[in-house]
């Protein structure tokens, strides 16, 4: 064993599985492959001792902040002050002497002369997105650079692919939001976009909101436009706008332990355990803080994180999956990535899309739970009762790897844009189109006119039979006339792309 798994093997916690371990094999550089890191034997530390598989590790091996933390704990100081001395300079010993000291909450004693060298980032910016200097470490010469500050830092290698994807996204959204030709619409469709996004995000918790819930969620969506840094007291306000009981509107953070159950029987109904309050606290401090930075990260690879993040932590005994959507669209307002319409920011109707994959975003969710799950013993103790023994460490709801998370964002964003907002404006095209040529040729009511099109266009171009006795179309329209409607909205909307019309019943 080598690297983070012989760093595994002495920590005395349940931590979660690598996903690509680094092994020996016959190779003649370090390679990394499916489902491991190949590396030449040559290179492999060939000793018991913590500190060179460390720095191996930090060397050769991705940034795995929970378990460099728990592997500092065991690592005497007298031995990074000796690495420090034969290696003054060396970039990776310098990294574990500042994390060592981070760890412990002490400082090393070290020789008057001590580290020297160039400052260097802790994330290399070319292999990691990376956010603001949280800390710049003049004894060590380190700026710590991540995407959060060390007490909430996901780590996403980066993936020029994805962030070109994202940013392609969000132009194709400007460029559709501001075209003149879209403007006389563009009212009505982020008037639907907003309801749909506020439906669907209850709709994804198996919830129909009532109206006065629907129009605290709509208020709350619109106050996102504010750009107001995320504070406790905002985050509170927020979760009161969305909750659908009133009693269970909360004056602050948790204070007890909760978690997440679906379906089977005692313990194993268990599926989620978030952090305790205790460790909760300064999780949700270093979010807020990572949220609220102004950084170079992705705004659509940001709002992943956010919105991700929050939902591992459940600072909420309710409402943290709504809240958690929310938050991905406060996001995108902070970055400045949504183009103004009329005045407003434009809205990506992104729980929209996660309800069209649902099945993709639990399985990014999953990514995370599962693994975390398994840090818990669970006793069930009877009448949806448990006793939680957590047996890991609150670093991994810190220092997580945010890469399903952002691809999964970014997928539901090109969704949102393409089979939501587009659609939704041809659809209304279309329609206008429709409803501009009935009026032209039958001395219809307008309501009159709107239910034709409605029922025509459900059911694929054609009236429903039980609707032609509808007091709208008996008497009123012959068959022949019915027909000539049918080919007016039949032809409107040969050019609209949206899904199949559903047959009424």
């Amino acid at each position: 064993m080598v690297g983070y798994e012989f760093l595994l093997s002495k920590i005395p916690l349940r931590m979660p599985e690598l996903d690509k371990p680094a092994r020996i094999k016959p190779v003649t550089r370090v390679e990394e492959m499916a489902d491991l890191i190949a590396i030449p034997k040559a290179i492999a530390p060939a000793t018991d001792s913590i500190l060179p598989h460390l720095l191996f590790a930090l060397k050769h091996e991705s940034v795995k902040l929970a378990i460099l933390h728990e592997a500092l704990r065991l690592l005497p100081a007298q031995d990074i002050v000796d690495a420090i001395v034969d290696a003054p300079a060396g970039a990776y010993v310098r990294r574990a002497a500042y994390l060592w000291e981070k760890v412990h909450g002490v400082e090393l004693d070290l020789p008057l002369a001590g580290p020297a060298g160039n400052y260097v980032d802790f994330f290399d910016s070319k292999v990691y997105f990376t956010g603001q200097v949280w800390e710049r470490s003049q004894k060590y010469r380190i700026n710590f650079n991540g995407i959060g500050p060390y007490e909430f830092c996901p780590v996403v290698r980066r993936d020029d692919e994805l962030e070109q994807e994202g940013e392609s996204i969000l132009r194709s959204l400007r460029e559709w939001a501001t075209a003149p030709e879209n403007e006389p619409l563009m009212d009505r469709v982020m008037d639907w976009a907003y309801l749909s996004e506020t439906r669907d995000s209850y709709a994804i918790e198996n919830e129909v909101p009532s109206p006065e819930k629907e129009k605290a969620f709509l208020q709350a969506m619109a106050h996102l436009r504010d750009r107001a840094p995320l504070t406790e007291g905002y985050l509170v306000g927020l979760q009161n706008a969305v909750i659908s009981s009133p009693l269970r509107a909360e004056r602050g953070l948790r204070g007890t332990q909760n978690w997440l159950q679906r379906g089977g029987r005692g313990a194993l109904a268990v599926r989620y355990v978030p952090p305790s309050p205790e460790h909760m606290l300064p999780l949700i401090d270093g979010l807020m803080r990572m949220a609220n930075a102004k950084d170079d990260v992705p705004p659509l690879i940001k709002a992943a994180l956010v919105s991700f993040g929050f939902v591992f932590v459940h600072p909420f005994m309710d409402g943290n999956g709504r809240l958690s959507r929310l938050l991905a669209h406060h996001c995108l307002h902070m970055k400045g990535a949504l183009p103004d319409v009329k005045g407003s920011p434009a809205i990506l109707p992104l729980s929209v899309a996660m309800k069209q994959e649902e099945r993709r975003y639990l399985a990014a969710l999953e990514r995370f739970s599962t693994p975390a799950r398994a840090l818990w013993d669970v006793q069930f103790i009877g009448d949806g009762d448990f006793v939680f023994d957590f047996r890991s460490t609150p670093m991994v709801y810190a220092h997580w790897s945010g890469a399903h998370a952002a691809a999964f964002v970014t997928r539901c964003a090109r969704v949102a844009l393409q089979q939501s907002l587009v659609d939704e404006a041809q659809y209304l095209q279309a329609y206008d189109l429709a409803y501009e040529r009935i009026d032209k040729q039958f001395d219809l009511p307008n309501r009159t006119i709107n239910l034709l099109i409605q029922w025509i266009h459900r059911n694929n171009n054609r009236m429903p039979e039980q609707r032609k006795t509808a007091k709208e179309v008996a008497y009123v329209l012959s068959a022949k006339e019915l027909s000539r409607i049918e080919a007016i909205v039949a032809q409107a909307f040969a050019s609209h792309e949206g899904g199949p019309a559903q047959e009424e019943h």
